[in-house]
């Protein structure tokens, strides 16, 4: 199915080609593909079909399907600017956590604290019920 071209789909593809004309008039012999075009053609593929870009652009089809490819795996710039991460080398978030005990006699331990684990519930019930538990 042919895509219907539109006013801005053709203005993208003949601003791409208009610097790949200009670039192959003034660029030495066998050089490399400069990345602002490649950005060009790239958004010219994704407006009027990877096909139709590299015929307007004189590209080869494999070289340009890569890197829209690539693009679109590409997490953004705008995409991420939202959150960082920042990992500032300190110990991980504390959690807080209480342990009440009762035996029975009277007697009632509390214990709270802000550590990286839970407690261990064990041990502090043998030592407050006497190797009871």
């Amino acid at each position: 199915m042919a895509r219907r071209k539109s006013g801005i789909r053709e203005s993208q593809v003949e601003k791409a080609r208009r610097k790949f004309v200009s670039w192959r008039g003034n660029r030495k012999a066998r050089s490399r593909i400069p990345e602002e075009l490649w950005t060009s053609a790239v958004v010219a593929a994704r407006d009027v079909g990877i096909n139709q870009a590299c015929k307007a652009l004189r590209l080869d089809y494999y070289a340009l399907k890569r890197r829209v490819v690539a693009s679109s795996e590409a997490p953004s710039v705008e995409a991420n600017s939202r959150f960082v991460e920042f990992d500032s080398g300190v110990a991980p978030l504390l959690t807080e956590w209480a342990v009440e005990m009762d035996n029975g006699r009277g007697g009632r331990m509390r214990v709270a604290a802000r550590s990286e684990s839970g407690p261990d519930v064990v041990a502090l019930s043998r030592a407050f019920f006497g190797g009871e538990s």
